[in-house]
């Protein structure tokens, strides 16, 4: 059976949530360890995932730190930021993950967003922290730790470049202007988990065909799936569950009031 599909951004990012959320070693974590998750639009659907009981009135929108918006690189402002969670035995707690980092182990679980994916599902993200933001405080206990490392990211960043041949392209010392806040940018080796990774779980085989839309589906990702008539029946049931989810709208971020030193609109009115 062949069949072709079409999944929004942010109905990728839910699709992509429900995958992570059943990664064996999540799974695991959630009962025995800590799943410690980072603040980010993709990561915020797999929170909300966990918590599907609605106990927390959880809010997305809150859960995000860098932005990109239609003319700037930015910050998302402290005060519309959550506090980052992390699940210890599936408690949650509110724990900054630099913190969490320090408690974890072979058999735990970190989950990142990335900002960009090549074809290689090699990942990078982007810093505009003068320490390496998040991913920055984090990174070198998962590696030492051998901490599980699932990052998810949608086919919407998909770059036709490695992210290693980019590098030289990035940093925000080397930049002399930037729409917004200037970044580096910082390849990651992880589980990677895109629109492909969630949907081959049910032994099927995915295949980008196109991208972009118009009337909402702007960033959109077209995915041709072939395998057996079960299997892609079962796969397009959970498609089917994804379908009209609604974007987010980040809280946007005033330049004026806004103290991130590395920006040159800080403390300005807003350049175009």
């Amino acid at each position: 059976m062949l069949c072709q599909i079409v999944l929004t951004p942010w109905e990728s990012k839910r699709l992509i949530a429900k995958a992570v959320v059943q990664l064996p070693e999540v799974q695991y974590a959630l009962k025995n360890g800590i799943v410690c998750i980072a603040r980010g639009t993709t990561t915020s659907f797999v929170v909300d995932e966990i918590l599907t009981d609605g106990s927390i009135n959880f809010e997305k929108e809150k859960y995000c730190m860098g932005c990109i918006e239609p003319d700037r690189l930015c910050l998302a402002q402290k005060e519309n930021q959550l506090p980052e969670m992390s699940f210890v035995r599936g408690e949650i707690k509110e724990i900054p993950s630099k913190e969490m980092i320090k408690e974890m182990g072979s058999e735990d679980v970190f989950i990142k967003g990335a900002n960009a994916v090549d074809c290689n599902f090699e990942a990078g993200i982007l810093l505009g922290s003068p320490v390496g933001g998040t991913i920055g405080r984090a990174i070198g206990a998962v590696y030492a730790k051998g901490i599980n490392f699932v990052i998810p990211v949608g086919l919407e960043k998909l770059i036709p470049y490695s992210v290693r041949d980019i590098l030289s392209f990035t940093g925000f010392t080397k930049v002399d202007y930037a729409m917004g806040m200037p970044v580096g940018l910082f390849p990651v080796q992880g589980e990677v988990i895109t629109e492909i990774q969630a949907l081959e779980r049910f032994d099927v085989t995915i295949v980008p065909i196109a991208s972009g839309g118009v009337n909402g589906a702007e960033g959109a990702i077209i995915l041709s799936m072939y395998g057996d008539n079960n299997k892609v029946e079962k796969a397009l049931q959970v498609v089917a569950s994804v379908k009209g989810e609604k974007p987010l709208h980040i809280p946007t971020g005033d330049c004026l009031t806004c103290d991130h030193t590395t920006c040159a609109w800080q403390g300005k009115e807003r350049s175009r």
